[in-house]
């Protein structure tokens, strides 16, 4: 009994507390309110609004108050720079000696508007404390009743759980010395959210340091009453109604903006704390009550100070009585049902209560000003913009603001507003016209649509700016309504439209991809539209989708007539990506016989799953296994299908299947991809969960995978990706296939991606389909430049204007065959953001280029008007939150662009173009929390502004000079000061009015930036003063440091790919400010050209054997002759003299580039740099002369007059020895170096003097033999190959490389400058040995102005031991690596380069750094060679084969298509010998090793030649050598110099280097050189055939004498003709066969079910409204997702809304 009484108190109590309303009693509390928006982690400064009011409530029985305002008053501060928040006096005790009740701040006051509404009463009812209702007179405006709301939110309190969250029973309710906390469903105007409230009993200590103790009006109520602490916090992440809209473009962000947070990028957090006293539970009443909410945002998502806005709000009792005179209720009263804000900006709900949608023609926002003035604010901003595009703007102006404003703008007009507003744009110039355009593409509103589609049908926008609207018009549709999707495919079914191929492509992706973002799920259209307060739009299976496009779809590949167009339709099926795309893909994919057989048309298919992939990868990861499985499919297929196998998580046993295959994978092709995709991944930063999975895979599968060399290998997938723990990711994914005799790539992409810490996105991506378009970017280059042959196609055949006889000859003999030709797809796919696409028909590009020149030659002496400007919002992020003042609250986020070129361009009728353009490119990211005052469009704001401009100099001159082959770009500077780069980072805080925001915020007065120090940086770099241009850098930065070592801690955190595209992304927030600028005051010159010249020379000996091309005539010269295709350029003969001096023959490079500054007075200021590169015919010896000077004369012709300020000269000799041509090396290699570098005037004033002496020793040699490449080639050397097989080559490479290196350095009266250098130097390189240093002796007294380096490489380990000695330290340093990108930046930062640096050290014999760097991006493509011995073969590709060549000619090698005119044909001699006939062109060349040379019937014994002497054949009346034919120590030696062909004859063996460009297109003996083993035996009609011998007799050339088919009738030529009989073409391929796919048929892993939450109360369960995918055993999530659920509960549990984290699908483990 005893313990019902007690229950039953605590009921009672429970009940008064609840009400805290004395029924007939009067509180009188003073209300403050503060709503501070700044960034307090970097400066206390914020922007301010403050709203004061007294609140009286009266309580008029148990379940009503009424509430009166009065003394309203509001007040801004855009420069506040005091603690916002509320504190009193506190002691240092603890004890508050003056409570934090709030002072008025100083600022702006902002006069009520229908004050009398502010002050009328309004009634709330509730049950025990949880509101119920709130009845306010029918004609307040919103503002009001929001503001009413709020209080009435901050009133109520339910700690009886009336709506309660969970298992609450009364007798858990505190006693009167305990604490409990509870949960309860708590509606109010940030929404109806689970709250927890605690209640603790105070003790008296704790009181005394309480605010309320210190409150005049605590004695008189409180006493020695006892005092409770009440507190409630609002968990956002688990709402019935949470009142946050938000739009989004991209809507790729992981999060909920809405939520308590969004990872580390946003955060919300609302709480309370009410003091409360009273004799006893039934007279307990609240003295004081404060509340905080926070909402904090990391302005660019990355790990940087917060941007916040803190609500603070302060009650204060000042009195309680009796009501004296009850205030009048509403007199026309509304009830509201909710306390949720209402957004005043739409319309958002229908007369029934249902959520209301935009129609096609009204605005979609309310304008807080007329739409007149909006009008007119909007022509003036265009009009500024368009002039500061034609002139050099000053970067102070923030023209992209102006823009992304006007975008912003534009919904809050209507259609018939839009269009009154076009009538008196297109009256202005075309760059306004066109940035209307652009800005009401952006604007997206459903009017703005209508709008867009109006011009296009009615013609008034056309071409190219019709095109760019209808690319983007889905992108940032805001409110894509069904019945404005049905606008859109009525857009696509218009007649200009349907006209024009180009609009009809584009419309029909910006559809697919609406319709994916808009249709294909609701969890992610709930990202990108504002379906939380308009309901949702569409979904995938709605008619739009299934009865209206997807049939256009089908109908449009079906009537396509070309393959681009049916890739295009393809790639709209892909954007589409609902379910039911697959069945209509199936037959493509397949490869149906006659139909559906193209590859660039499967390939297209196969990459339209991406989007589906992600939706049911169960369903479609066996389509793609079996696809890439096939061995006897296309390659391109099987990687196309792989790549999105991968890409899509497909589980670990895929990934370890096709790993371990590429050790038996008989594409070579193939494994190099799988290779290249799965090591790509390994390396990708695991920024997000999805990624993290695709890593462990590939590392798992890794090690399984078969080892290749580094290099670009023929087909790959080349995936870039960078993390910074600051949260920024970049990753860049290159696929590339390539098919054995294209020589480019048939199919190449490379797809951007950025992720700013929750938020991820295709920045851009760009599809290249380029199958059997060879022919037309011949013929394209061809009439642009004049007739472009076949890289192969000789000079002297090309006048001829024939083929040469012989040749014919061969390829009918041969009955040569090229491969099938597969059917021509030229097509460029550009895609922005994902969903802006463009494309372009490369095959229609050859038709177009003589309109092109027709047009551009009527400009050749008028100037040609150039308007070129592009404004796109990439990136925005609108959220629109309620705070708890009841006051509207955003946040925006936003990344445009704008590109521009303003104009004239005119030519001077010889080559060179004079150009007038102002050309600039300008982006920035802003990020802003902004809150509002509604009732008069006032606000304060806090943001952060980062903006990036470049200008090019607008005056440039263009000019090629054909005499001496000069490229030359001259710039006249201008009279205006010109920004050429321009960056800065400003973080601020604002107030100001709506009306003002045409002006962008940084231009505002009102604005202030928020500085953290009275002495920021403030430096000037002069960069152009020396050549008389006033062109500086100049820093303004508040950072603590800006010196060398903090830029190198901020380049350690990028590497170039992040760094390239995201290194405008602050990773601190300072204000600062960078700028290269021009300025006219102080610049002296008239004009500044830079240029660049290059020519190459050979000189040829005395002695040489000179041909003509085609003529069996030859000459000796009598002195060394100098060739070059054209006349040596005077500046070049002094330095060509220099590097021929010593050479009796050889080659040379020369190159000049400089900068040219003509001064005003006349003077003319020169910078250039000379460089000249020589090597000698026996590549025994070379020569470098660089010369570098800066002078000043008044005459530029003349030499003698010129003024020296510094010159710089650089001469080097290498020599070295020759290694063997084959076979190991029995004597030491050696090369030495002398160098000299000299400074001064005249380069004698001080000097530094190099020597070099490097050398492989016999412990080098024996690594080299002994190594496995070394032992195989020794094999190989035994069993007849004695001239060389790969292993040999391989081996040589190791048996050649220097492994000792001695290096000296005197120098001779050094400058200071130099010095310093030097010394610089000294200093990185001590850094850079220090982990290997093992003894380090400073302060010796070495030889003066003399250093030595000694390194001794180990060939085992490629670890180095050196040693250094200089005039005062001696340095020893062991097992010297270059690490890898975990230890090395610089392979960190730009893995390629540092790959590329190998080429330098170590050295090797006969290499070069050209060549070694094409061999390393190739993968050693470039190395392949073909080796014929006395009865053996290894091909091009590596393949080895027995057979003997006979005494009939057999082709070695020739190009079977027929396009380059060249064969290589065998035969036996006499003695044994292999005589190699050459047909080149016109030239037939014969070598027999055994002493003679035939060239075009002339016979000639080389064994008589002189030193250094050789045959060369020079193109017909040029001077260019063709061909040259030398002998060498037991062998004959051809090169083809424009091929890159070497030939050499070495007894029974010949040995031919591959013509890269003619990969894949030879045939022969030598092979197809296509990189494939596979395939590799075949006749020349392409038959296959079981083993090398036969295709080589199939290359034996029966029309010589004695070599006819009747007197062949042995057993190979047998064997030969059985086999071929039927001829089963190496094209031969099997399609994979792929099951019928229903779209209805369940899964094995996937189950969908409702969602049960059990637990949550002792009456019943709740159950979710939507199905959820449940992953049955054996299998796991595709990836985790966290999506909103609805949650239906029984009993009398409130239905409720909560995000779970749930599987998006499930796949097998």
């Amino acid at each position: 009994m005893g313990k019902l009484q007690s229950s039953l108190l605590v009921l009672s109590a429970l009940l008064c507390l609840t009400l805290g309303w004395e029924p007939g009693t009067q509180y009188e509390y003073k209300y403050a309110g503060r709503s501070a928006a700044g960034m307090y982690h970097l400066k206390q400064q914020y922007a301010v609004i403050e709203l004061q009011s007294r609140v009286i409530v009266q309580s008029i029985d148990e379940n009503t108050i009424v509430v009166k305002l009065t003394d309203g008053r509001i007040k801004r501060n855009g420069n506040f720079v005091k603690n916002p928040y509320f504190q009193g006096e506190i002691s240092d005790s603890g004890y508050v000696i003056q409570p934090a009740h709030p002072e008025e701040i100083e600022g702006e006051e902002d006069q009520f508007v229908n004050d009398e509404h502010f002050g009328a009463p309004f009634v709330v009812t509730h049950n025990k404390g949880s509101f119920t209702g709130i009845e306010i007179n029918a004609e307040e405006p919103l503002w009001v009743v929001n503001y009413k709301k709020s209080i009435a939110s901050q009133l109520q309190l339910d700690i009886t759980g009336v709506r309660r969250d969970g298992i609450f029973n009364y007798e858990s309710v505190p006693a009167e010395e305990e604490t409990k906390s509870f949960t309860v469903f708590e509606d109010s105007i940030s929404g109806d959210c689970s709250t927890t409230i605690s209640v603790t009993r105070l003790p008296l200590s704790q009181v005394y340091i309480t605010d309320a103790y210190k409150l005049g009006s605590f004695e008189a109520i409180c006493k020695d009453k006892p005092v409770y602490k009440i507190v409630k916090s609002k968990d956002y992440n688990r709402c019935q109604h949470n009142p946050v809209w938000s739009t989004a473009n991209p809507a790729t962000h992981s999060c909920d903006f809405g939520k308590t947070d969004c990872g580390n990028f946003m955060k919300r957090s609302t709480v309370y704390k009410y003091i409360a006293c009273g004799e006893s539970f039934p007279k307990l009443t609240f003295v004081h009550a404060s509340g905080f909410s926070d909402l904090e945002v990391q302005p660019f998502a990355t790990e940087t100070n917060e941007l916040t806005n803190s609500v603070i709000i302060d009650w204060s009792l000042e009195k309680m009585e009796s009501v004296s005179s009850r205030f009048a209720s509403p007199s026309s009263p509304k009830e509201h049902k909710t306390l949720s804000y209402v957004f005043g900006d739409f319309h958002q709900v229908n007369h029934d209560g249902t959520p209301a949608q935009p129609n096609l023609v009204d605005a979609y926002i309310n304008s807080p000003l007329p739409v007149s003035a909006l009008h007119k604010n909007i022509i003036a901003a265009m009009r500024t913009v368009a002039k500061d595009l034609k002139g050099t703007p000053d970067s102070e102006k923030d023209n992209l603001e102006r823009l992304a404003i006007i975008g912003r703008v534009l919904p809050m007009f209507s259609l018939d507003e839009l269009k009154s507003l076009w009538q008196e744009v297109k009256t202005l110039n075309y760059p306004t016209m066109t940035l209307f355009v652009d800005c009401v593409v952006q604007s997206g509103s459903n009017p703005a649509v209508m709008l867009i589609k109006e011009l296009v049908e009615t013609e008034q926008i056309t071409g190219a700016k019709a095109t760019w609207a209808l690319a983007a018009l889905g992108y940032f549709a805001k409110t894509p309504t069904r019945q404005l999707l049905h606008e859109f495919i009525n857009l696509l079914k218009s007649r200009p439209v349907q006209a024009s191929t180009e609009m009809k492509q584009t419309t029909l992706a910006a559809i697919a991809d609406l319709l994916n973002s808009v249709c294909g799920s609701r969890f992610l259209a709930a990202k990108k539209y504002p379906v939380s307060v308009m309901g949702d739009f569409c979904d995938h299976k709605g008619p739009v989708v299934i009865d209206e496009f997807l049939p256009w779809l089908v109908r449009e590949l079906e009537s396509s007539q070309s393959t681009t167009d049916r890739i295009v339709t393809l790639a709209a099926f892909g954007s589409l990506g609902v379910d039911e795309i697959v069945p209509i893909l199936l037959p493509i994919i397949r490869g149906t016989p006659g139909k559906f057989d193209d590859t660039a048309e499967r390939v297209r298919a196969i990459l339209s799953l991406h989007r589906v992939a992600f939706v049911v990868p169960e369903k479609i990861h066996p389509i793609l296994v079996n696809l890439a499985s096939n061995t006897a499919e296309r390659a391109e297929v099987r990687m196309a299908a792989m790549s999105l196998l991968f890409m899509s998580n497909a589980p670990q046993s895929i990934w370890q299947k096709f790993a371990s295959s590429t050790w038996f994978e008989p594409n070579r092709q193939v494994t190099a991809f799988t290779r290249s995709l799965i090591g790509s991944m390994t390396n990708m930063p695991p920024s997000v969960p999805f990624l993290e999975e695709l890593i462990k895979k590939a590392n798992v599968a890794w090690p399984m995978v078969k080892p290749s060399p580094f290099g670009l290998p023929y087909s790959f997938a080349d995936i870039r990706s960078s993390h910074m723990e600051e949260g920024v990711a970049v990753m860049m994914y290159t696929p590339n296939f390539r098919i054995a005799d294209e020589r480019w790539p048939v199919f190449l992409a490379n797809r951007f991606y950025y992720q700013l810490g929750p938020f991820s996105a295709e920045a851009g991506s760009v599809y290249l389909w380029n199958y059997n378009m060879s022919e037309v970017w011949q013929n394209i280059f061809g009439k642009l430049f004049g007739r472009l042959t076949n890289k192969y196609e000789t000079m002297s055949s090309r006048k001829a204007g024939e083929k040469v006889e012989n040749l014919r000859g061969i390829w009918e003999e041969l009955n040569a065959t090229p491969r099938p030709a597969d059917k021509r797809a030229g097509l460029l796919h550009i895609n922005l953001m994902g969903s802006v696409n463009r494309f372009f028909n490369l095959e229609k590009l050859e038709e177009s280029i003589p309109s092109l020149i027709s047009e551009a030659m009527k400009y050749q002496n008028k100037p040609y008007e150039v308007s070129v400007t592009k404004y796109r919002m990439l990136a925005e992020y609108n959220a629109r939150f309620p705070t708890e003042l009841g006051l509207p609250m955003r946040f925006l986020a936003t990344l445009p662009i704008l590109v521009s070129m303003q104009g004239n361009m005119k030519g001077d009728g010889k080559g060179g173009i004079k150009s007038d353009v102002s050309a600039e490119l300008s982006w920035k990211l802003s990020s802003e929390i902004r809150v509002e005052i509604p009732f008069n469009g006032n606000y304060i704001a806090s943001g952060v502004d980062v903006r990036v401009d470049s200008r090019a100099p607008k005056e440039l001159n263009f000019n090629y000079n054909p005499n001496n082959h000069q490229i030359k770009v001259t710039w006249t500077p201008g009279n205006k000061v010109t920004d050429l780069l321009y960056y800065h980072v400003k973080p601020y805080t604002v107030t100001r009015n709506v009306a003002d925001s045409v002006k962008p915020t940084l231009e505002d007065q009102a604005t202030n930036l928020i500085s953290v120090t009275n002495k920021p940086i403030k430096r000037e770099f002069p960069l152009g003063d020396r050549f008389g241009v006033n062109v500086k850098l100049m820093e303004h930065s508040e950072f603590d440091f800006s010196d060398k070592m903090t830029f190198f801690q901020v380049f350690q955190k990028w590497d170039i790919n992040g760094f390239s595209n995201l290194g405008f992304v602050p990773l601190e927030i300072r204000n600062s400010k960078y700028v290269l600028r021009y300025e006219p005051s102080g610049t002296r010159a008239r004009s500044v050209s830079t240029y660049f010249q290059y020519q190459y020379a050979t000189k040829t000996s005395q002695h040489s054997v000179v041909y003509e091309s085609g003529s069996p005539q030859s000459r000796v010269p009598s002195e060394p002759e100098v060739i070059s295709t054209s006349t040596i350029a005077p500046e070049f003969r002094p330095v060509l003299g220099r590097l021929f001096k010593n050479l009796e023959s050889g080659n040379a490079h020369l190159m000049k580039t400089g900068l040219v500054a003509e001064q005003k007075d006349g003077t003319f200021i020169f910078f250039n740099a000379t460089v000249g590169l020589s090597k000698n015919a026996w590549f025994t010896k070379d020569f470098t002369d660089i010369q570098i000077e800066k002078y000043t004369t008044s005459d530029p012709s003349a030499r003698a007059n010129k003024k020296v300020d510094f010159a710089v000269c650089h001469t080097a000799t290498r020599n070295w020895n020759k290694p063997p041509t084959y076979g190991f090396s029995k004597d030491v290699l050696y090369l030495t170096e002398e160098d000299q570098i000299a400074f001064g005037e005249q380069c004698d004033q001080s000097k530094i003097y190099f020597k070099a002496k490097v050398y492989r020793d016999d412990y080098a040699a024996k690594a080299a033999m002994y190594s496995p490449a070394g032992q195989q080639c020794q094999k190989d050397l035994a069993s007849g190959f004695m001239y060389g097989s790969p292993a040999c080559t391989k081996a040589r490479r190791m048996d050649q490389t220097y492994n000792n290196y001695e290096l000296s350095a005197e120098s001779d009266n050094l400058s200071e400058t130099a010095s310093y250098w030097l010394n610089a130097a000294r200093q990185w390189v001590n850094y850079r040995l220090y982990p290997f240093t093992v003894k380090h002796i400073r302060g010796q007294s070495n030889a003066a102005n003399h250093a030595t380096w000694t390194i001794k490489r180990d060939p085992y380990t490629g670890a180095s031991n050196m040693t250094f000695v200089r005039p005062t330290e001696t340095i020893v340093a062991v097992n010297v690596r270059r690490g890898d990108e975990t230890v090395n930046q610089w392979a960190r930062f730009s893995p390629l380069t540092f790959a590329y640096s190998k080429v330098f050290y170590p050295l090797s014999a006969r290499s070069n750094f050209i060549r070694d760097a094409a061999s390393l991006t190739s993968g050693g493509v470039t190395e392949a060679r073909c080796y014929v011995g006395s009865n053996a073969v290894y091909t091009y590709d590596g393949v080895h084969y027995n057979y003997t060549v006979s005494e009939c000619p057999h082709v070695l090698m020739t190009d079977c298509h027929k396009q380059s005119e060249i064969a290589v044909t065998a035969h036996q001699g006499r003695q044994g010998q292999k005589i190699v006939t050459v047909i080149y062109g016109k030239d037939t060349v014969e070598l027999d090793p055994t002493g003679y040379v035939t060239i075009n019937g002339d016979k000639k014994e080389f064994k008589n030649l002189d030193k250094e002497s050789r045959f060369e054949i020079r193109e017909e009346g040029a001077k260019e050598i063709k061909a040259v034919v030398y002998p060498h120590p037991d062998s004959l030696i051809m090169e083809i110099k424009n091929m890159h062909l070497f030939i050499k004859v070495q007894g029974s063996h010949v040995e031919l280097t591959a013509p890269q460009y003619l990969r894949g297109r030879t045939c022969g003996v030598c092979g197809d050189f296509n990189q494939e083993v596979a395939g590799e035996f075949k006749t020349p009609q392409r038959c296959a055939v079981s083993e090398g011998e036969l295709m080589a007799a199939s290359f034996k050339l029966s029309s010589s004498k004695g070599c006819s088919a009747s007197n062949m009738d042995d057993k190979i030529s047998r064997r030969l003709k059985k086999e071929t009989e039927t001829c089963q073409s190496i094209d031969q391929q099997y399609h994979t066969h792929l099951p019928e796919y229903d779209t209805n048929a369940p899964t094995k892993c996937t189950r969908f079910k409702k969602l049960t939450l059990e637990g949550v109360s002792t009456k019943g369960q709740c159950e979710s409204v939507e199905l959820n995918a449940i992953c049955q055993p054996g299998c796991k999530p595709f990836m985790m997702i966290s999506k909103p659920f609805t949650f239906k509960c029984q009993g009398d549990l409130q239905d409720f809304v909560s995000s779970i984290t749930v599987p998006s699908y499930c796949i097998a483990a």
